[in-house]
């Protein structure tokens, strides 16, 4: 929470620049990255940590690795919009272990533990059930997807800008699926815990189970399992048409 608390103390007043890729990173991120970058460090130390905004080498040899999003959704935040925040998880071994993540500006925080359940504000989450009727079925796809390709789907396709909050809200039934094409372990590692430790799943493209972290960057789909059929369904339909999404 301190992080998140460092990060909304600049919201008013920013300083905006640009990396390497032409992606926005702030002030706010750079502060967020010293609370969460220094706490991590006291309370497990000889554990590595990778940063989007700072190391982005694990420690060699070292079993357990923190990653972190000082702000996963910075365009978000520039943009005065509520869905952007904070996110860490913990790898061990190649394994998703714990994550964290929060929203400043909605007072939420997530956590998820491989094998201990996912929580929000403190209240487990289980499996949600979905619209019945399938136009209120609400998918997040990232903002350019309308660009690239027109997706089948008798739903809702949504952005708000943020990985993270994307697969938060799937886990708790704000969404029945996120599509990820593109994505760092900063950014979905705790997203993926919420969404299996909800009772929801994770799959590839054709719809098989996959573990992310076994094909680090490779698309894959959290849904509902209700759903991933129709879903893969449309979007290779969709990938017929360009060769990304």
């Amino acid at each position: 929470m301190r992080a998140g608390d460092a990060a909304l103390a600049r919201y008013a007043s920013l300083t905006v620049s640009h990396k390497a890729d032409g992606s926005e990173v702030t002030d706010a991120d750079m502060a967020a990255n010293e609370v969460l970058t220094e706490g991590l460090s006291r309370l497990f130390p000889g554990e590595a940590i990778v940063s989007e905004e700072g190391q982005h080498e694990a420690a060699a040899g070292a079993r357990a690795v923190w990653y972190i999003d000082p702000i996963d959704g910075t365009g978000a935040f520039t943009e005065g919009l509520a869905h952007w925040g904070p996110t860490v998880c913990r790898v061990v071994d190649g394994k998703l272990d714990v994550g964290a993540f929060v929203t400043p500006r909605l007072g939420e925080s997530w956590f998820a533990a491989e094998g201990g359940g996912a929580w929000r504000n403190g209240v487990q989450l289980h499996t949600a059930p979905i619209p019945p009727d399938p136009r209120q079925r609400s998918v997040y796809m990232p903002s350019r997807a309308h660009r690239l390709a027109s997706l089948d789907w008798r739903g809702r396709t949504r952005s708000l800008g943020c990985s993270a909050a994307h697969l938060a809200l799937v886990a708790s039934g704000g969404a029945v699926a996120a599509v990820l094409p593109t994505w760092a372990v900063w950014d979905v590692g705790c997203g993926i815990l919420l969404v299996r430790e909800s009772g929801r799943v994770v799959v590839d493209l054709s719809g098989a189970a996959t573990d992310p972290m076994d094909a680090i960057g490779a698309p894959f789909i959290a849904a509902d399992p209700s759903v991933v059929e129709p879903l893969t369904h449309a979007l290779r339909a969709a990938l017929a048409q360009t060769p990304r999404i």
